[in-house]
């Protein structure tokens, strides 16, 4: 789910509970007259739920009163088809999978949908004042560490904590359930014509609606925008099954990708003799591959799977490491300081030293120095968004700089 949605949009949903999918409408935190307000096409404090689009669309002709009627994007909700009232993937939150998704292992993909599962609830608890759920919920040990992604969950801590979610889930989220349940109306189906209730058709989605300067979502994502998400979906998929993530690295000499993994805790990537083979094109990656030229990670058991895959290496935001980006930062020729990105990019600072042997790079990154105190106050949460004073950030950018140079001595760069 989309954490930075347009202000005054609305989006289409679907809810999975009790075996049954239910269709609505989400209205994102938008403000109006000085006030944060959030809705969902319902009334009275419940939301309605349809069984189909065509069922949502035809009480969209209705015009019978509900709490999104003065949302500033209405006007243009009213025209769309049912095409544009079936949800985007991600935002088809399905409440049953939660047990599944508690009891397996915290992959990217299991730790988001459950985040967003959650999140999904609790704005649907808020805005029906249903406080039992946040009382249920309140009790679960570590769920706030969700929205921190499955990176949390790597390390033995993270293996406890994930266990903590998983019981907690276990005895609490049926109580969530029954209790949202009685804020949910799902709505009786009518009698419409065949042809409203089959497959959903090919209206033309390639206009924008100008609606008093309101961005409409359709099926999750902004009109005109070409969406490749789940291209990238399903070779995330891929590469998360096998344990194995391309990774991207940038540096002011141009950017390369490479692929990555973790064995006992300790990074693996794609190379041999302390070095790492970087691929200024994802086709020279993918012919390295299926060529088999001798690497670190050909050991590994799932390797097979990527030399007869041909997945296409794309490497989630997370995995990508803009080197050159934190140079700038540091040298002042960025106009941003971004303490939050040091913190990620010296993560994987710190796994490029570990499998080089780089210790120079690991004594820079120890948290007894100013850059891995720095580091380490972003693992914290104690970041600042202001920009330090001159000299000490003057000697950020020494030891930074330090870092990248050791960093680059051990890439070995490919076409």
């Amino acid at each position: 789910m989309d954490d930075n949605l347009p202000a005054e949009s609305i989006v289409p949903i679907a809810v999975v509970l009790d075996e049954r999918t239910g269709y609505t409408l989400w209205a994102p935190p938008w403000e109006e007259d000085g006030e944060e307000w959030q809705a969902f096409l319902g009334t009275g404090g419940r939301i309605h739920l349809f069984t189909t689009p065509a069922q949502l669309i035809h009480f969209l002709g209705m015009d019978t009163e509900h709490d999104l009627d003065d949302h500033p994007a209405w006007p243009a909700v009213l025209t769309w088809s049912k095409r544009q009232l079936v949800p985007d993937d991600d935002y088809v939150f399905d409440l049953d999978a939660v047990y599944d998704l508690a009891t397996g292992g915290p992959d990217r993909w299991s730790v988001g949908e459950l985040a967003d599962a959650v999140d999904m609830v609790e704005r649907m608890a808020d805005c029906c004042d249903v406080e039992a759920v946040e009382d249920h919920l309140r009790k679960i040990p570590g769920l706030g560490l969700l929205d921190s992604g499955h990176e949390v969950f790597s390390t033995r801590a993270g293996d406890k904590a994930w266990m903590e979610v998983a019981e907690g889930l276990a005895e609490h989220w049926e109580p969530v359930l029954e209790a949202l349940s009685g804020a949910l109306h799902w709505v009786e189906p009518v009698e419409l014509p065949d042809d409203d209730e089959e497959e959903a058709d090919e209206t033309d989605d390639d206009s924008i609606d100008d609606v008093v300067g309101a961005t409409v979502l359709r099926g999750g994502a902004l009109v005109g925008v070409e969406d490749s998400t789940e291209q990238s979906r399903a070779a995330t998929e891929f590469w998360e099954s096998v344990g194995i993530l391309p990774v991207r690295l940038a540096f002011a000499e141009g950017s390369g990708l490479t692929l990555r993994c973790y064995v006992e805790d300790t990074a693996r990537f794609l190379g041999r003799e302390l070095t790492v083979d970087v691929f200024r094109s994802a086709d020279g990656l993918s012919s390295f591959v299926e060529e088999g030229e001798p690497n670190d990670l050909a050991a590994l058991a799932t390797w097979g799977a990527v030399v007869e895959a041909d997945a296409d290496p794309i490497p989630a935001d997370e995995d990508s490491y803009d080197f050159g980006q934190v140079t700038d930062m540091l040298d002042g020729t960025a106009n941003h300081w971004d303490v939050a990105l040091l913190g990620q990019v010296g993560e994987a600072a710190l796994d490029l030293a570990e499998y080089c042997h780089l210790e120079r790079v690991s004594d820079l990154l120890a948290p007894d120095t100013e850059l891995g105190a720095a580091m380490a106050d972003v693992q914290n949460g104690d970041d600042d968004d202001e920009r330090p004073a001159e000299s000490e950030v003057a000697v950020l950018a020494e030891q930074w700089h330090e870092v990248v140079a050791q960093i680059s001595s051990c890439l070995r760069w490919h076409d």
